[in-house]
């Protein structure tokens, strides 16, 4: 009976012991993107307001954003087949952590390959990311964006690919010269009065 007893114990320790081994993987999280403005080289980096993303979920990593227009008006573009989309997947949601700058963006990600987009209205940029959603059973994915608003036309910001963004911002015209100042004739001095002798 001790044997049989025994041999029970085992074998339920054993299917515990599987049914843990074989618990569900996911690879849905949430981005909690932290989103900052730099107004000058070096400068402070505050939370750039008034923020908005959204999510699409492609086949491969090869689909675009092609200007300020197609960001405000959440459109992706095939830069091969010129396909165009203009329905998201998913949209954010601000997202307040405590004791922190209220600047967090929440968008849901459960597919992948995806292109992330994030638009700073303020300053006419947005930038995007293709990610994948390689890790298991990560509630949340905590990722940072700085628009750096000194700088032009398009640069990334990260290292990482996954984390990376191609941030594109306004070109600025160029500063027009401004002409030496033309030399002035020396103005003689006027006399001063003198008194009558």
């Amino acid at each position: 009976m001790v044997k049989l007893l025994r041999n029970i114990a085992l074998v339920v320790t054993v299917a515990l012991v599987a049914t843990g081994c074989f618990k569900k993987v996911t690879t849905d999280t949430t981005l909690r993107i932290k989103v900052l403005v730099e107004a000058e080289s070096g400068g402070e980096r505050v939370a750039a307001e008034e923020c908005y993303g959204y999510i699409y979920y492609t086949d491969k990593e090869d689909w675009t954003v092609e200007s300020y227009e197609d960001a405000v008006t959440k459109t992706i573009t095939h830069p091969e087949t010129g396909e165009k989309r203009s329905e998201p997947d998913g949209e954010s949601e601000p997202y307040t952590m405590e004791g922190s700058l209220n600047n967090y963006l929440s968008i849901f990600q459960d597919k992948a390959p995806a292109l992330v987009v994030v638009v700073y209205p303020a300053a006419q940029m947005y930038a995007y990311m293709y990610r994948k959603a390689e890790a298991e059973n990560l509630t949340y994915t905590y990722l940072t964006l700085i628009f750096h608003a000194w700088k032009n036309g398009v640069y990334d910001e990260g290292s990482k690919e996954g984390y990376k963004w191609r941030v594109v911002a306004p070109e600025k015209p160029a500063e027009p010269e401004t002409p030496d100042a033309p030399d002035t004739p020396d103005t003689p001095d006027t006399p001063e009065d003198t008194p009558n002798e």
